[in-house]
């Protein structure tokens, strides 16, 4: 099964693929238009044949942000007709943070922040699979 994994955020989202037991990041998009954003993610699961979509959601579900997921979620699950499931996220972009401090890369710099979704994406994928 085809799994895609995504890092909802304000104005990026992460992803990963998982097939057989392997996780590779896909990469990002930037999260500004959401008709766009969910064509965008349909044509990705089309190509890539993916059979279920992760969420990450932040533990703290009652928030502004858990319902901005949410709804997008909802959308993406009513316009690409695919299994939508949410997996709490709560730290995994510090851990990803943590994770990256050492690459060499400046915290400021947006390739840091890009590269910070790409992992939490993966990190969302892992706990889903670790749950199964």
């Amino acid at each position: 099964m085809k799994i895609l994994g995504l890092d909802m955020g304000q104005k990026r989202i992460g992803m990963a693929l998982a097939a057989e037991g392997i996780i590779a990041s896909l990469g990002i998009l930037e999260n500004k238009n959401l008709s766009e954003t969910i064509q965008t993610i349909g044509q990705i699961s089309r190509e890539e044949k993916i059979e279920k979509i992760i969420v990450g959601l932040p533990r703290y579900h009652n928030t502004l942000q858990a319902d901005k997921i949410r709804k997008f979620a909802l959308e993406l699950a009513k316009n690409l007709a695919i299994a939508v499931d949410f997996i709490d996220e709560t730290l995994t972009s510090k851990e990803a943070e943590r994770m990256l401090a050492e690459s060499g890369i400046n915290p400021k710099s947006k390739k840091f922040k890009e590269e910070v979704d790409k992992l939490s994406a993966k990190m969302i994928l892992e706990q889903y699979l670790n749950s199964e």
